[in-house]
Formats: C-alpha cells, structure tokens, sequence
C-alpha cells in the first residue's frame, strides 16, 4: 500500500513538473523598442522626401498614438494629453488581456502606415512585432486582443488626423513671390516655389491661431549701407568670406536638408538627408540607447518634443510668410556681389525666422525640462551622413549652435536665427506651463 502511494505521488510530482516546464515565461519588450520605432519612421521620413514640416507632422502622431495608448493602460503614471491638447480625441478603454506595450508598438505603426508613402516598410515592421510577440511567449490570445485594441485606438486617432486640415492644404493654390525688390523671390540653384505656404492653416495642438511667439520684427528692407537691413546682409557676406574651419563644419553638420539637389550639366539629383525635427528625435533615440529610463519617460519625452517641434514650425511658417524676409542670397547677388554663393543650398520660403532655430530651441526646451538642465550628451545622427560626432555642455548650447550654422552657412541673417531661437524656447515654455504638476 504504502509502495502504490509512494509511486502514486512521483507520478503526480512528475506530471507537475512537464506542465511547469511546459509552460514557458512570457518576456516583455524591451523600452528600447520605442527607439526602435522611432529610427525607423525617420529613415522611412528619409526615404519618402518629406519637407521639414511635413516631417514634423509624420513623426509628431505615430508618438501621441503610443503615448496615449499607454497612458490609457497606466492612467496614474502618465497624464492624459487631453490635458495640453485642444479637441484631443476620447482614447477607449483598454481590456485586461491586452498587452500594454505590444499595443502601444502597433498604434505607433498603424498611425505611421496612414501618413507614409512607404507603407510595406512600416507592414513589414508589424508582422515582425508580431513574429517577436510569439517569440516571446505572447499567447495567442494576448496578441489577438492587443491587435484588437491597437485598431481601436489607431482608427481613433487617424480619423482625428484627417480632420487637421492637411488635406485641404493640399488643394490650395500653389505660392507665387510678388517679385518686388523688398520681398522673398525665388532662389538658385532650383528656384523651386515656396514651400508650404498654407502650413499655417494646420491644426494647432496647444495653442491659439492668433498668437504669436515672437514680438520682435525683422529690419525694414533698405538698401541704405548705414540702415539695420543691410548691415545684416553685410554680415552674412563678410563672415562667409572668412569661416573658420570649424564654423564650417557646423554649417555641414546641421544642414539637415530632406531633399538636397545636386547639379551636373542637364542632370539633377536629389539626396534624402534626415530633417530638423528628425535629427533631434534621434537624438533623443541615442540617449535612451545609451541610458535606462522607463518606458514612461521615455514616450513623454518624444510625445512632448514631437508636439512642440510640430506646433514651432507652425509659428514659423506663419511669420514666414507673413513677413516675406527676402534671401540673403538675393539680396547679396542684387546690391553686393552677384558672384556670391552661401556655404550651402538656400531653401525655398521665406526668410524670417529660421526654422531651424524654433524648432531646436523648442526641442532643447522640452529636454530641459526632461531630462535636465546640464545633461551633456554626443551626437552621432551624421555619422550617417559622412560627417563626425559632436558633444555639447546641455540642450540649449546645441541648439544654438545649429541657430548659428544658418549664419555660417549663408542662408539666414542673425537676426532671423536669434529671435528664432527665442521664437523656440517661448513655444516650448508655453507647452510646459500646460503640463500638470
């Protein structure tokens, strides 16, 4: 008897032990999965030429799609953005199989696949977080119900998207300089026409129509040697005829051109380089690389620089073409030196304030805010590009310098790029003052 039981109970503890082994552990996904989506909706930005503000817009929704499905999920670890955003869609409710981070991944892909041209990139990247899912031990049902509330989620925003009047900028009448003396014309080497004149008309996530980031208004045009105007002109010519090496370097390192054309007898080619608001967010995916933070600060750190960014070239564009600052390089060919050339290809809008500068200062701002005041960090994003890596004290001396290398590089007055660094900073601090305490 005592035998028959003993064997009974080794069965019994046998058996137990193939259903433990059996079931094998779930592994969750790394945070840095979010660094991931972002590097490649930036190479895929890269890849489809979007303009600078349309790049804006590309990265700025796939990240509020992740953040808030998240946020949905853990409600006392990250604040609702309908708490800074203007007519925020109602984000549903999620279910208690849903996996938070597997649905918040494809959120971010659904939303990136609705504003992309390269949507198999983007399909690919799904079924490979899928695939990674399954690998990890997601059961079956786990998966199900994340693909079901990342649909709900995604159509939830994307429907909110198309109502942010992109679409409708689209069929509007293409810009057309005046061709007066005082005004932005269009400039060699492509004389292509203005960039995104109706940008302005773009839904706005935190802040008026009306209102306006900088006070301070560009020199009157004249041509007067001894007037503001054409000191600031002088200036750019002079200090392109004596850069140091090292200020052309920075003028090279932050170009940040999308689509730089290049010129060979009767044949054109375009490069596709990453775009101001691209280089920054990879800046941001190189810290969370190298650094650990939760996933929490991490989707609020991108969500809120993507969403200032996003709101700074607004502003910008706006006082753009408000203002229609003629080029440096067509001022210079018409009242100084015809024969001149700035450092690197002069853009195709108008000239006040520079872009470059808003949307660094508003990023630097918000990772202040973040991540500190003295947080020194190198940045590698144009190692991609043949150039090397730069290091800087804080956010602030970064984006300053790439408000100078407009300067050096002959495309921007200094006017422009440091009430454009104002501009930035004064977008930022108004986002921040939203946000609860």
């Amino acid at each position: 008897m005592i035998l028959r039981l003993s064997a009974y109970i080794f069965f019994i503890l046998w058996v137990c032990t193939l259903t433990t082994c059996s079931k094998k552990e779930k592994i969750p996904f790394s945070n840095k999965v979010l660094c991931t989506l972002n590097r490649q909706l930036l190479d895929i930005a890269m890849e489809d030429g979007f303009s600078p503000p349309q790049a804006s817009r590309v990265y700025v929704y796939p990240h509020i799609g992740f953040y808030s499905c998240l946020q949905s999920f853990y409600p006392d670890s990250l604040f609702s953005l309908d708490k800074i955003i203007t007519n925020s869609p109602s984000i549903p409710q999620p279910n208690k199989i849903a996996d938070p981070i597997l649905s918040s991944i494809l959120t971010f892909l659904k939303i990136s696949k609705s504003l992309v041209f390269s949507e198999e990139l983007v399909s690919r990247k799904y079924d490979e977080m899928i695939l990674q899912a399954t690998k990890n031990n997601f059961s079956e049902n786990e998966i199900n119900e994340s693909k079901k509330f990342a649909d709900s989620v995604s159509s939830t925003i994307i429907a909110w998207i198309k109502k942010d009047h992109y679409q409708q900028t689209r069929t509007l009448e293409r810009f057309t300089s005046s061709k007066l003396e005082n005004e932005w014309r269009e400039t060699p080497p492509d004389y292509s026409q203005g960039l995104e004149p109706h940008w302005p008309k773009l839904r706005r996530f935190y802040t008026d129509s009306t209102m306006s980031f900088i006070s301070v208004p560009p020199p009157s045009y004249s041509k007067l040697k001894d007037s503001e105007f054409f000191k600031e002109a002088i200036g750019v010519y002079e200090i392109s005829k004596k850069l140091t090496n090292d200020e052309k370097e920075i003028a090279l390192y932050w170009d940040d051109n999308p689509n730089v054309s290049s010129h060979n007898a009767h044949l054109s080619h375009i490069t596709h380089k990453i775009s101001p608001p691209g280089h920054w967010l990879n800046i941001i995916s190189q810290i969370f690389n190298e650094k650990n933070y939760s996933l929490f600060e991490m989707s609020k750190t991108f969500t809120l620089t993507a969403i200032a960014m996003y709101e700074g070239i607004i502003d910008c564009w706006k006082l753009k073409y408000k203002t229609q600052v003629i080029r440096p390089i067509s001022f210079i060919h018409e009242q100084i030196d015809p024969e001149w050339k700035p450092l690197i290809q002069t853009p195709p809008f108008p000239e006040y304030t520079s872009g470059h500068s808003v949307i660094s200062a508003a990023a630097a701002e918000i990772l202040t805010y973040t991540l500190g005041e003295s947080y020194s960090f190198t940045d590698s994003t144009e190692v991609l590009f043949g150039n090397g890596v730069r290091t800087f004290k804080n956010f602030h001396e970064a984006a300053m310098e790439v408000s100078l290398s407009r300067y050096f590089a002959g495309i921007h007055y200094k006017n422009s790029v440091l009430n454009g660094n104002i501009q930035g900073i004064n977008i930022a601090k108004n986002l921040i003052q939203k946000l609860p305490k």
